[in-house]
């Protein structure tokens, strides 16, 4: 049984690679297919931030991050030493083009690993390209496509149906038919508990 999962999720939301992993980690016991659903947690030309010294979000990382990420085999920087954080519109824009060559997970998996782990700039075109090519992606029709800005209204009426039509407040948010869970999970136990009961 194929479980249909949809995920509002943003590149700079270490919860959201946090959800990723635990979602690998039930895919031994689970047929689980991820559609990603872009949610900008800062669009432009809002102001980006710095993450990366600021003392509260070290803080709250610490105490809530660190033990998940212990517990799915995450290495995480929390935050990464990119300053100012990205923003995600144009690596959005390459899930796009990785959707059609269906390399899809392949790509948000290696863009979210070069972000918080590897502290690349994934706000950089020129990075953007790196990682769709070790994505698996033609690397020149992949910066084309990006370019041309071939899909940046579709991006950008997705950012905004999920927040203003799906209401989405909170990232990450999975989706499995009429249900929703905002926020991940606590555990890889609880993930599949509550997959299971709305499948």
């Amino acid at each position: 049984m194929s479980i249909q999962l949809k995920i509002a999720s943003d590149f700079v939301c270490p919860y959201c690679y946090v959800l990723e992993a635990m979602i690998d980690q039930l895919r031994p016991e689970l047929d689980v297919e991820i559609e990603y659903l872009p949610f900008e947690l800062t669009e432009p030309p809002k102001p980006q931030v710095d993450t990366y010294n600021d003392p509260e979000r070290r803080a709250r990382y610490a105490e809530e991050l660190e033990p998940l990420c212990q517990k799915v085999g995450l290495n995480m920087c929390l935050p990464p030493n990119v300053v100012p954080r990205p923003y995600t519109r144009l690596a959005f824009q390459g899930l796009y083009f990785a959707r059609e060559q269906k390399l899809e997970e392949a790509y948000c998996h290696r863009i979210f690993r070069a972000y918080f782990e590897e502290e690349r700039d994934i706000g950089s075109l020129q990075e953007l390209v790196s990682l769709a090519a070790e994505a698996g992606l033609d690397a020149d029709a992949f910066q084309e496509a990006l370019k041309s800005g071939r899909w940046e209204a579709e991006e950008q009426e997705a950012v905004r149906h999920a927040k203003q039509d799906l209401k989405v407040h909170v990232v990450p948010t999975a989706f499995l038919g009429e249900h929703r869970l905002g926020g991940g999970a606590q555990s890889v136990q609880e993930l599949k508990d509550w997959l299971l009961a709305h499948v």
